[in-house]
């Protein structure tokens, strides 16, 4: 099954997409660790409706798409007390607002109606050599940044409190890892799709967390899962003509199943 990716298109797909999943699945280990998963859906849908609104002013989406996230990471990475406003419902009310926003401008405008489909579910099998080269670039992008502040990132994901006693900048540190997040999220939304990338953040840093107790062994599992899900699900849709998105966090799903359920297994047998 594998020949499918002989095909030029296909090779572009995959290392789009594979580029995508593993970048998120990086990055989705630090919304575990920082229990911010929610804004990660929340900026899904944020990026949506930069997509929606390019579409109906007629302007590039992918800029509208990155403006909108940037401005929706501001707004959750303001301190808000908790006696004002919780963390949690700032994140619900802005998912429900952003998504009611996007599906009003995409009934409005016929093009974004036509597209809208894809916004939501992504099919990957259209992408281009633009899009992997946008994506890539962003990638690279992110990886620079965590390479040089990686060690600050993990100590405020884990331990916010002691880093700032640290003398680490714990809030400036917060601010550039939503920024790397935001902007991962706004640029893979086009040729991606909300589930894909939202799936990506969330499954396969889900799934490493649960298996491993090592940090970097974590952040590999979680990529490697990530390798594993994309070219499954492609091979899925390919073969039986379903889109890209949901094949590939359905095959995110079946490894979670099987991995979780074997680790469980093997538990309970060494205990017996």
């Amino acid at each position: 099954m594998l020949e499918i990716f002989k095909e030029p298109f296909m090779r572009i797909v995959l290392v789009g997409a594979v580029i995508t999943g593993v970048t998120c699945s990086y990055l989705g280990v630090f919304m575990i660790l920082k229990r911010i998963v929610f804004m990660g859906i929340a900026l899904s849908q944020a990026a949506a409706l930069g997509v929606a609104i390019g579409l109906f002013a007629g302007i590039s989406p992918v800029a509208a798409s990155l403006v909108m996230t940037l401005a929706a990471i501001v707004i959750f990475w303001i301190p808000f007390s908790e006696k004002d406003i919780s963390g949690e419902s700032l994140l619900g009310f802005a998912y429900a607002f952003f998504a009611a926003l996007a599906v009003i401008l995409v009934a409005k405008n016929p093009l974004a109606e036509a597209r809208g489909l894809n916004l939501i579910s992504g099919n990957l099998l259209y992408m281009g050599m633009s899009d992997l080269i946008t994506i890539g670039a962003a990638a690279a992008a992110v990886f620079a940044l965590h390479l040089v502040f990686f060690k600050q990132f993990i100590f405020v994901s884990f331990d916010r409190e002691t880093a700032h006693a640290a003398g680490i900048k714990a809030n400036l540190f917060d601010f550039i890892l939503y920024l790397t997040i935001g902007v991962t999220i706004s640029l893979s939304m086009m040729a991606a799709g909300v589930i894909f990338v939202f799936s990506s953040l969330v499954i396969p840093a889900m799934t490493a967390v649960f298996l491993m107790r090592s940090v970097w062994k974590i952040f590999f599992m979680s990529a490697i899962i990530a390798v594993v899900g994309v070219v499954t699900g492609l091979v899925v849709s390919y073969v039986w003509d379903l889109p890209s998105g949901p094949a590939i966090t359905g095959a995110y799903g079946a490894l979670f199943f099987l991995l979780s359920g074997t680790k469980i297994l093997v538990g309970a047998v060494a205990r017996s």
